[in-house]
């Protein structure tokens, strides 16, 4: 009995079950680990932590409803001994920026392999930070392309991008864009996520502030 208390709890959130079940059955293999839940968005993810808890979460970012990244700074300020590892395929220095402010201890890629994602449960168990070697690589590749002169570089956004740019520089909400747009919900979050990207924001102030730099507002 005491073998199975002893084990690291692992909890997941992520917007696809395939994804889900893929980590599982990796966890399951692993004798010092156990699956304790996931969730398929942000809002059950709370609701599973009001009664029950887990060592380590590992945690999509691009999620209907709450994002990964609002999700990992309330997770880190209500329950201070969690773990939080982002799993996701955003390779955006300025995601992996963002997570690591809110409070990730570890950002992996979806591409990684099924040992480093157990190297890294492990490691941010004991206190460590565990970002993986692609991480770490997109960030000194993103540093070194600081270093250039890019004054004359434009971020090229698409015709639909823009009207959803200018949306939010109105102050609509992205019900509102997805109402005068005829969009759904999700394909705004997408497009937003996709200009954060683009222009290197963290949120919608910084979205304006980088599009009136750039001349696209």
């Amino acid at each position: 009995m005491a073998e199975v208390l002893d084990k690291i709890k692992v909890y997941i959130v992520d917007d696809h079950q395939i994804v889900i079940n893929g980590i599982v059955s990796v966890l399951n293999n692993a004798s010092d680990l156990r699956f304790v839940g996931s969730a398929l968005n942000a809002e059950d993810a709370l609701l599973f932590f009001q009664s029950a808890t887990a060592d380590v979460v590992l945690l999509d970012i691009h999620m209907p409803g709450m994002d990964g990244m609002s999700l990992c700074k309330l997770l880190k300020k209500q329950y201070t001994r969690m773990h939080i590892i982002a799993l996701t395929s955003f390779s955006q220095v300025s995601f992996i920026a963002e997570m690591l402010r809110n409070g990730a201890d570890g950002y992996l890629f979806k591409s990684t392999s099924e040992s480093e994602l157990l190297t890294a449960i492990r490691s941010v168990h004991r206190g460590e930070r565990y970002l993986s070697k692609a991480v770490n690589d997109r960030m000194i590749s993103k540093a070194i392309a600081q270093n250039k002169t890019e004054s004359h570089f434009i971020p090229k956004i698409t015709r639909r991008e823009r009207q959803v740019l200018e949306l939010i520089a109105e102050e609509n909400t992205n019900q509102e864009i997805a109402t005068k747009l005829f969009l759904s919900i999700s394909t705004v979050e997408t497009h937003r996520m996709n200009l954060c990207s683009k222009l290197d924001a963290r949120n919608a102030a910084g979205l304006i502030k980088k599009a009136i730099k750039f001349g696209l507002i």
